[in-house]
């Protein structure tokens, strides 16, 4: 088989503006006629072409370019980045005194640099006869989990302007493609009517290849992974493990490739498998790692939560009535939430979330990590369709970092940031306890603008109560990330809640939060479950009895004595 050319150089002259722009197509079409480079993201080569249009339009109106002395360009093509050189022949300018400056302090037809410095990984200039300006774009982006959260947040963007869901999976894989640098990528659908995995959207293969794509569970890597819901990484195609799957490595240039599970929840939690991410053949010729496959796999989960709330919003779209969007917000509230809790040693936890006519945005999840526990209590400003999708925005990034070693309060400026753009464009602000549980019974807290924690202490038979640091998320909060330290002992009761539990307006029918910590103290030999179910009778009548009540999350932790 014929080598794949991993190479692309051309050098062209211009002697002015005119047809600039469509030279510049010509050129760019001509480098993803090199099969190597096919498979570039719009965006990068969008971002190439601006580079090219702003650094020749510079030599000219600035450079002294013109027939006699036409600028020279030379881009050059490689596995692992892109350059672009442009030469001119003017004065030049201060290069490094320019890259000082801000970008209000230049003048509307200046700011070139500016953009440049945006667009590629490196600019260099030298002054000279000739001038050169160098442009290096980077094919490999350093991968962080950063990029999952900015996945999302693209993704989140689509949904909120209700495209199509084949709209999201090309953004998936474009996003995808673009960060792991690779020639082939496939993202497989499975379809309930025909148990087969099929290709929702693809780049580097061929459409006649995909229409032949029909995979059955545990056939082949991606049937195997689809069935077993469990990553794969294999860097050596030619020997084949035992027990695995049956490797089909026709017409790919490397020996390293990467199939992994798309699911909605890390933790299978009421969750299944409903698709399979497929990565091979690098550009610049290396090998997948472990820290790739990980940061794949909250890719793919994000990507998950995004299309089940699209998927969502099409099913409940369906229903006629007057009340429409409430059903809307109704059913993304009340599946998000989950109904059943882990069990760590003596820990049991109780949760209960009490819709209002209006719905909105409150939500609690806990997930076990390891011998412990991590949790969140969360309530969203506002009571719409906006307020339950930023819920379950809140909810996939929890999910998907849940498993980081770092504090709860990091956690919390994890949320805070990836959160806050979003936060603002929607005039919306959340404000959350997170929270970590050890076996010992000690428990790190991080709160930000949430009513304060209800620690009932068995032993001293008295109530405590713990207040949040920060301010809430979606406003801006420059501390330090701070934890708080609760030694939960037996018998010990926590409660989380959101601000609707203690409405004020409930005091006119004989409810407040006195009279709750003594229906508390009255059910203290009850089980976490049966302690909040306690708490929904007692409630309901005084909640029920507003106007325009609010909703209501209660979380119980309770150790046993």
């Amino acid at each position: 088989m014929m080598k794949t050319a991993r190479r692309f150089k051309k050098e062209m002259s211009f002697k002015s503006l005119k047809g600039l722009e469509r030279q510049v197509a010509k050129l760019l079409k001509e480098l993803a006629a090199v099969p190597f480079f096919s498979n570039l993201p719009k965006s990068l080569v969008g971002d190439l072409k601006l580079g090219i249009l702003e650094g020749l339009s510079n030599a000219f109106l600035h450079g002294g370019s013109d027939a006699r002395r036409p600028a020279r360009l030379s881009l050059e093509a490689l596995p692992r980045s892109i350059e672009i050189r442009i030469e001119d022949w003017g004065e030049g300018f201060a290069f490094q005194a320019a890259l000082r400056r801000r970008p209000s302090d230049f003048e509307a037809n200046g700011r070139g640099l500016i953009i440049l410095k945006n667009l590629f990984d490196s600019v260099q200039y030298r002054k000279g006869r000739p001038n050169r300006l160098v442009l290096v774009r980077k094919l490999a982006r350093p991968k962080k989990l950063d990029d999952a959260i900015e996945l999302f947040n693209l993704l989140q963007e689509g949904i909120q302007q209700l495209r199509p869901k084949h709209h999201l999976y090309d953004r998936f894989l474009d996003f995808v493609v673009e960060r792991f640098n690779v020639e082939r990528a496939s993202f497989l659908l499975f379809d309930p009517e025909t148990q087969r995995l099929r290709v929702a959207t693809s780049r580097g293969l061929s459409s006649k290849i995909v229409s032949k794509i029909a995979v059955a569970s545990g056939e082949g890597v991606a049937g195997y992974v689809f069935k077993t819901s469990r990553p794969l990484l294999v860097n050596n195609a030619g020997k084949q493990r035992s027990g695995g799957p049956r490797l089909r490595r026709q017409g790919y240039h490397t020996s390293s490739f990467v199939s992994v599970p798309v699911i909605a929840s890390p933790m299978h939690i009421g969750e299944e498998t409903i698709g399979v991410l497929n990565l091979t053949d690098k550009r610049d010729g290396t090998r997948f790692t472990a820290n790739e496959l990980k940061l794949l796999n909250v890719m793919a989960a994000q990507a998950a939560s995004a299309f089940r709330i699209r998927d969502l919003l099409d099913t409940v779209k369906q229903h006629e009535g007057l009340n429409r969007e409430l059903e809307i917000v109704h059913e993304i509230q009340s599946r998000l939430v989950p109904e059943h809790f882990p069990r760590v040693g003596d820990l049991e936890v109780g949760g209960h979330c009490q819709l209002s006519m209006r719905g909105g945005g409150d939500y609690y999840d806990v997930i076990q990590v390891g011998e412990g526990l991590r949790g969140v209590v969360a309530d969203v400003s506002g009571h719409d369709v906006g307020s339950a999708i930023t819920m379950a925005s809140f909810r996939a990034i929890f999910r998907s970092m849940v498993f980081d070693p770092n504090s709860p309060g990091y956690l919390q400026q994890v949320l805070r940031w990836a959160m806050h753009e979003d936060l603002i464009k929607l005039h919306q602000f959340i404000s959350c306890w997170v929270f970590e549980y050890r076996a010992d019974g000690e428990l790190r807290v991080s709160g930000a603008g949430h009513p304060p924690l209800l620690h009932y202490q068995a032993v001293q038979k008295k109530w405590h109560a713990i207040f949040s640091n920060h301010l809430p998320l979606g406003l801006e909060d420059e501390s330090k990330p701070q934890n708080k330290k609760i030694e939960l002992a037996k018998g010990d009761v926590l409660i989380f809640y959101t601000d609707g539990l203690f409405d004020p307006r409930m005091r006119a029918t004989g409810f407040d939060k006195q009279n709750f910590c003594e229906t508390i103290e009255r059910h203290l030999h009850l089980s976490a479950p049966e302690l909040v179910r306690e708490i929904a009778r007692e409630v309901s009548p005084h909640h029920l009895a507003l106007q325009k009540p609010d909703d209501i999350a209660v979380l119980v932790l309770r150790r046993r004595p």
